[in-house]
């Protein structure tokens, strides 16, 4: 009987080997989930941006509805009461008057925050028309003149879509009027293939990017990262560029795919 012969040494490679296999699967499940919590954190904070233009849609119709109503009739009271009220003391007729003026104000306020809060001609006639109203008001209200290069869009986009590019310009605008100090500003919004481009220019004072952009920076960028993490949201990006003296040019590149994507299943859906 011959003695058996011992064990082969086992060879550290498999083992390496099998580590690396073991390790690799275990990355791919932990970027699968990394990318589905991506996927379900944006959709969440979609849903959440959409309550937030809904609310401001409802407290825009209530405003224009309710308060406005209410103001139209007090103001057209306290008139048919000035006509009638014949010859009144010197200073009740100027009272009078003086009433009837400020609630014509307070009507054009009403107004004016309700188109503000969300103006109808963005839901009825869309992006371009909403942002020539912009434009338009910006300048009656504080004299900042906004030049328009606006391409022609071949249909109506999506309506999340049309929103966003909105409240980035306004957004824009509103950083010209408060930090620029430049009495003129450039818009221009054009589509390029699969996505849309969007640029805001002045040439006013000008500011660090990265000093606004970074997590805890100056309070003034909060406005700018909010444009930043809402483009994010649709699969888009924000490039600024700037710096003390030389003015600001935000740039927003928004791709059309996704949203266009969803209008095709709504309709589908809706068929």
């Amino acid at each position: 009987m011959t003695p058996s012969s011992p064990p082969l040494p086992a060879d550290p490679m498999h083992d390496i080997i099998d580590r690396v296999r073991d390790i690799t699967r275990a990355n791919e499940r932990l970027f699968a989930r990394l990318i589905e919590g991506e996927r379900r954190f944006r959709g969440l904070a979609k849903a959440v941006w959409k309550v937030q233009e809904d609310e401001r849609r409802r407290l825009a119709r209530e405003l224009h509805d309710g308060l406005g109503q209410t103001l139209t009739a007090l103001t057209h009271q306290l008139e048919r009461l000035r006509e009638k009220a014949g010859a009144l003391p010197p200073d009740l007729a100027a009272h009078l008057d003086d009433s009837v003026e400020m609630a014509r104000l307070a009507l054009n306020e009403s107004r004016e925050l309700s188109r503000l809060l969300r103006p109808p001609v963005l839901d009825d006639l869309g992006l371009p028309a909403a942002l020539s109203w912009l434009a338009r008001t910006l300048e009656e209200r504080t004299g900042l003149k906004v030049d328009l290069a606006l391409d022609p869009l071949p249909e109506r986009l999506d309506p999340d879509l049309e929103t966003l590019v909105f409240r980035l310009v306004q957004e824009a605008l509103t950083n010209v009027l408060r930090h620029s100090g430049a009495g003129r500003a450039q818009v221009a919004l054009r589509r390029a293939g699969a996505a849309l481009e969007l640029r805001i220019e002045d040439t006013g004072r000008g500011f660090d990017p990265q000093d606004v952009l970074a997590p805890g920076g100056a309070t003034t960028g909060s406005g700018v990262r909010g444009m930043r993490d809402r483009l994010e949201l649709f699969g888009g990006r924000l490039e600024i560029i700037s710096g003390p003296g030389r003015g600001t040019l935000v740039s927003a590149v928004v791709p059309l795919a996704e949203t266009e994507a969803a209008v095709t299943g709504a309709t589908g859906a809706t068929a």
